[in-house]
């Protein structure tokens, strides 16, 4: 019988300094003051507002001030638009919380995009938004002439609410105008015993009438040669409605009619074609653009969707549906099948790949004339991709995780375009031992909404990729369509970390009537577990389970505290899905489907590279159900999280002999791997407490020594030097 396995991380930190573990703002900002916390985050500021800086990270934002003890030079090097690590104690300066004194930092890159500003009113500024940027339209500044002295400068918007803009000294702004008519106002929100709005330059007042779109253009009635464009504005107007086939649409019709509320249906359109659509707005004079977005069509296409499982189902609770392949030979066979038929192109972008018989189909595919583009992780070892392939590669996101599982083929062929997402990646472990699924979808809308995502980051549209142009990470935009109709299957289709994929999840959660279950490698993200009680406290079952229920800010312990039917995945085999379905026999609901790549966690949602589908059909959400059944019933062990024995090592940091005291038996595996997950020394435990590690011949850095004991696996850190 598999012994049970467990994972238990030790922290440990070296007498000088050094980063600790990266955590989300959000998480941050959790914690009581006086933690020391290490985040990450893009820069909104620079010295026009003197030594502070905010930064934000998608989750959050908070402030870091180089106080008293803080590592020399933060304030005359990190610059508005650098992405930083910082670690300190945060400390509540009257109410902004802060992270000071800053005791380590260090600029990861620069010249990346800012966040976007938050759209909000006065009245809607909180402590959720403290530490970041946000936009509020029709601002009126009571005081007229010039901002002359350093201090607070009364504002007020059009739904009366008011708060203050505060200057300090030798702010850029200090002797110029104040603005007289109505301006948008950008600004960072601080706080000094109440909320303060910190705009940075001129920049940030725009001059804007109280005119303003309150409901962004989005779709509707996909069709193969049409949409329906909606949008609102908050006063009546009237329209120029643009659109064509590239991000600057040429085509224009004005649409005269008054209204707040607005739809027009565009026609005549190609199938399976992207279009991008931007709304000027006129309003007595006033003129508004919206952002040019981008909406596709329905296809041509079968929108056949196949998906594999690489274990068993439930077959009784699939009510006589089955999966396309319920094994790791049906989903191997159909990968490889799928790249053997393509004709001519053929886009990878996968986070780990050691399959030699993968790659070989793809070197085939190359060798017949198929162009093949490939974009590995820069953090994973990939070895099938070395020696290098005939065909080019990039390795991307050094930052943080190229996590995509995504294969695109032939994405301008109409019966020939097949789009592969899921959570399975090209390893031995993940296709032979752990748990996964797998789509593949004929169909080319999403194909080719899949190929702009592929080719931001790839950075061209042609064979050889454009390193200077690519974009990973917090760098890339929203830029593909999101809503899809395959064959007649609604489908939503999201892209971490440019897209707000943690709340697209959760919007399918809360659809939950009578059942939400979800089955996820790492969650750590509260957002989803707010969503999961509150379907749950209107009457939804919920249940899940978990594989890493050690990660730092896991959720496991919440959610089994808040009485949620949650288990601990414990057998042999990681539980690597990575999704959710709710209602998938429920009369009278919607079923829904969530799966990708994304685990439910603030790295995957603000850094990492990472594609999601939401899929609502009952056949698809049933076999997921019928999946989710199988492993809920083989994994029959407690709810509780294990208990661990007392995990000592020493000397930290070592330069020879590393001694971990830990209850292990004689025999026992004891491997080192380095911070690239790949194994470095390996050994047996033996008949002692002490297990002695001869690590001398390692090169400095970090490492984790793991050691699989009657208990389970054991992962200690240390350095050696």
């Amino acid at each position: 019988m598999a012994a049970l396995r467990l994972i238990f991380i030790v922290l440990i930190f070296a007498p000088f300094q050094v980063f600790a573990q990266i955590i989300s703002i959000a998480q941050a900002r959790a914690m009581l003051p006086g933690n020391v916390v290490t985040v990450r985050g893009v820069v909104t500021n620079g010295d026009e507002l003197g030594k502070i800086r905010f930064l934000q990270d998608g989750t959050a934002g908070i402030a870091a001030f180089p106080g008293t003890g803080s590592a020399p030079g933060f304030d005359t090097t990190v610059k508005t638009g650098d992405s930083i690590q910082v670690t300190g104690p945060t400390v509540s300066y009257n109410g902004l919380l802060e992270i000071s004194p800053i005791t380590n930092w260090q600029v990861i890159s620069s010249g990346n995009p800012l966040p976007a500003p938050k759209p909000v009113m006065l009245g809607q500024i909180s402590n959720a938004l403290e530490g970041q940027l946000v936009s509020i339209p029709c601002v009126t500044f009571e005081d007229t002439g010039n901002f002359t002295t350093s201090g607070v400068y009364n504002i007020s918007d059009s739904d009366g609410s008011q708060s203050i803009v505060y200057l300090g000294s030798g702010h850029p702004l200090l002797g110029s105008a104040i603005p007289s008519p109505p301006v948008s106002l950008t600004a960072i929100v601080s706080e000094f015993n109440d909320f303060q709005l910190l705009p940075r330059s001129a920049g940030d007042f725009q001059s804007a009438p109280c005119f303003y779109f309150s409901k962004k253009p989005e779709p509707a009635d996909l069709q193969t040669t049409g949409f329906k464009v909606l949008w609102q504005t908050n006063l009546l107007s009237s329209t120029k409605l643009r659109y064509g086939t590239t991000p600057n649409p040429s085509n224009e019709l004005i649409l005269p009619v008054q209204s707040m509320s607005h739809s027009y249906q565009l026609t005549n359109l190609e199938p399976g074609t992207i279009y991008w659509v931007q709304i000027e707005a006129t309003h007595n004079g006033s003129i508004i653009l919206s952002e040019t977005v981008p909406f596709a069509t329905r296809s041509l296409s079968s929108g056949q969707i196949k998906l594999y499982f690489n274990h068993p189902i439930d077959v009784p609770t699939a009510n006589g549906l089955l999966p396309d392949g319920q094994s790791v030979g049906e989903v191997l066979g159909e990968t490889i099948a799928r790249i053997d038929a393509a004709q001519q192109t053929l886009d990878v972008a996968l986070y780990n790949n050691n399959r030699s018989d993968i790659t070989n189909a793809l070197k085939a595919a190359h060798a017949r004339g198929v162009r093949v583009r490939y974009i590995a992780a820069a953090a994973t070892a990939n070895t099938a991709l070395n020696p290098a392939p005939p065909f080019p590669v990039v390795y991307g996101n050094d930052e943080s995780l190229m996590h995509d599982k995504i294969m695109i083929i032939d994405a301008d062929l109409t019966d020939k375009c097949w789009v592969m997402s899921g959570s399975l990646n090209w390893t031995s472990g993940n296709i032979n031992n752990d748990f996964n699924n797998t789509l593949f979808i004929q169909d080319q809308s999403l194909a080719r909404a899949y190929e702009l995502e592929f080719e931001e980051m790839w950075g061209s549209d042609a064979a050889q990729p454009n390193l200077a142009n690519g974009r990973f990470g917090s760098q890339k935009t929203d830029n593909t369509p999101h809503h899809f109709i395959i064959g007649d299957i609604p489908l939503e289709s999201w892209f971490s970390p440019s897209d707000p994929v943690t709340s697209r999840i959760t919007s399918a959660i809360r659809t939950a009537d009578s059942e939400a279950l979800f089955a996820m490698f790492t969650y750590t993200h509260n957002d989803m577990s707010a969503a999961l009680l509150q379907v749950r406290d209107e009457g939804a079952e919920v249940r899940g389970m978990i594989e890493n229920i050690f990660d730092p800010g896991e959720e496991f312990s919440y959610l089994e505290a808040q009485g949620v039917n949650v288990k601990y995945h414990a057998l042999d085999g990681e539980l690597h899905h990575k999704y959710a379905v709710m209602d998938a026999d429920a009369p009278g609901s919607v079923p829904v489907v969530v799966t990708g790549s994304h685990n439910w966690s603030y790295t995957a949602e603000t850094a990492n590279d990472e594609n999601t589908l939401i899929i609502y059909d009952a056949d698809i959400a049933l076999l997921y159900k019928a999946e989710f059944e199988k492993r809920w019933m083989e994994n029959t062990v407690s709810t509780e999280a294990p208990v661990f024995h007392q995990v000592k090592v020493f000397p930290n940091p070592v330069s020879d002999v590393l001694n971990i005291q830990v209850e292990a038996n004689p025999g026992d595996d004891v491997q080192v791997k380095n911070i690239l997950g790949s194994t470095v020394l390996q050994t047996v435990a033996a008949d002692s407490e002490i297990l002695r590690l001869n690590v001398g011949s390692l090169s400095p850095g970090f490492y984790f020594a793991v050691i699989e004991t009657r208990y389970g696996i054991a992962t200690v850190s240390f350095q050696k030097i």
